[in-house]
């Protein structure tokens, strides 16, 4: 008899076989939850209420140096994104360099999310920028209620308050509405700061040899506890689904996505990352989880450092 556990995670290429049960984990049945991720991390980082959930990174470093000892976590990490290219202006803005943006207001949905982490980091290691030289301005309660130093909006709507100049500059996850940024990026009532924001962040990666880390695997520790080979099981697991979905992009018989030059970014991806565009483990990710481990230090939003195994589960440490 299969065991059954509660699965929570957005949908993506490495989701989906999972989320609609075409991918099986021998022994357990999942009992699947696929909704918002704000909604997941809102439930799992208050609540615990999934075995098994798609977790912010910040969210989940920042409950650890709080005292939370209900979750673990295992090296999948389901998001990855450079975050450059989510600053926005209005499309008659003077700017189009961060370093403009200094003493300016900038919006954000949350202070602790994992990309305004990262593009708080941008502008001190990138653009020489220090983040309390910005005025930060969030439009929903932080997740984890946490002391911020941004101010909080009267409205919720983060791309009303940039056209109506509430802020003079946003940084949004979630792509504009299409009656404010248009499919092709241009011509709508909001633009990207940066012009050519892809080089940029080619160019970072480059430098860096850094692709962000948006988001992990939780697991619930009771169930950890319970089944001792599960987190190593859930990683292979995922680990082979994920790379069954790049060998479907790269397959030139069918577009696998509703991209017309999808292979050319696939091919290109890499070549500049290697063949392992998208990577899972701890020893590939240790170095760049460390570096966000001092960003959140530096925004003041955790007060200590972390070892790999008061991160992770035991079973995933050689990974």
């Amino acid at each position: 008899m299969k065991s059954k556990l509660s699965l929570a995670m957005s949908r993506s290429d490495r989701t989906n076989p999972i989320l609609t049960g075409q991918a099986v984990l021998p022994g357990f049945e999942f009992d699947v939850k696929s909704t918002m991720v704000e909604e997941i991390f809102l439930k799992q980082a208050n609540e615990v209420c999934y075995d098994i959930a798609e977790m912010s990174l910040a969210s989940y470093l920042i409950g650890l140096d709080r005292g939370e000892t209900r979750l673990t976590a295992i090296p999948v990490f389901l998001s990855r994104a450079f975050r450059h290219n989510a600053l926005y202006v209005r499309e008659d803005s003077p700017f189009t360099h961060p370093e403009q943006l200094r003493h300016k207001r900038i919006g954000l949905p949350e202070y602790q999310m994992t990309a305004a982490v990262w593009i708080r980091a941008y502008f001190r290691h990138e653009w020489n920028v220090p983040a309390e030289e910005i005025n930060w301005v969030t439009f929903r309660p932080e997740r984890i209620p946490i002391a911020t130093p941004a101010e909080r909006a009267d409205s919720d709507d983060l791309f009303e308050a940039l056209v109506s100049g509430e802020v003079d500059a946003i940084m949004s996850a979630r792509r504009p509405p299409s009656n404010y940024f248009p499919a092709s990026g241009k011509g709508g009532a909001i633009r990207r700061l940066i012009p050519d924001v892809w080089q940029e962040e080619r160019n970072y990666f480059k430098r860096t040899g850094m692709f962000p880390i948006m988001h992990l695997v939780s697991i619930k520790k009771e169930t950890a506890e319970k089944y001792p080979e599960l987190p190593n099981e859930v990683f292979q697991f995922m680990q082979k689904v994920k790379q069954e979905s790049l060998n479907r992009v790269l397959e030139t018989v069918q577009n696998s996505v509703s991209v017309p030059w999808m292979w050319e970014a696939a091919e290109a991806s890499a070549e500049i990352i290697g063949e392992d565009v998208w990577p899972y483990g701890l020893k590939q990710n240790w170095e760049q989880i460390e570096a966000f481990i001092k960003y959140l230090q530096e925004d003041g939003l955790i007060t200590r450092s972390f070892t790999p195994d008061q991160v992770f589960a035991p079973g995933v440490l050689n990974t």
